[in-house]
């Protein structure tokens, strides 16, 4: 399929207005995926692979999600120093796969990988914690409790 992007897009998806923020805003999409996960991301950092994250904050904290599928959750470290945190791995082969054994089609990628993400100001990255379940790593952060909203008890004075 050729790549026209300035041509009405396929089967009734709505037209997204032409401008340099939207190619912008594609063009900074692309250069994530080919960074973190999708093509070889050996030239940019040394890498063949990295697990690809989504972040999201609610009101007592953040939640990370990392795609890890293939990578035994006991060799997945997560550390912290101050704000940044830090995911290191290593996904390998299949054990059945002998080093004599010729590839006809490999797409997959392996070996070790370490992502780095700078949390908000907010964080308590004391009491953080992380779950494994079926290839996706989960990180809860919650926020500091001065960061969080407090309420306050109004007093009601009858003399006035």
């Amino acid at each position: 399929m050729a790549f026209r992007p300035f041509q009405d897009p396929p089967c009734g998806l709505p037209k997204v207005p032409l401008s340099l923020g939207n190619l912008q805003d594609e063009m900074s999409r692309l250069m994530e995926r080919v960074w973190h996960a999708g093509l070889s991301t050996g030239p940019f950092d040394g890498q063949q692979w990295a697990p690809v994250l989504d972040m999201y904050e609610s009101d007592d904290g953040y939640t990370l999600w990392a795609e890890v599928p293939g990578v035994v959750p006991e060799e997945i470290d997560v550390t912290h120093l101050g704000n940044r945190l830090t995911i290191r791995g290593e996904k390998r082969r299949p054990s059945s796969v002998s080093e004599k054994d010729r590839a006809v089609r490999s797409e997959r990628r392996y070996g070790s990988f370490s992502r780095q993400v700078d949390l908000p100001e907010d964080c308590d990255v004391a009491k953080l914690s992380a779950t494994c379940r079926g290839g996706l790593l989960e990180i809860r952060i919650p926020k500091s409790a001065a960061s969080r909203p407090k309420s306050v008890k109004i007093k009601v004075d009858d003399e006035a």
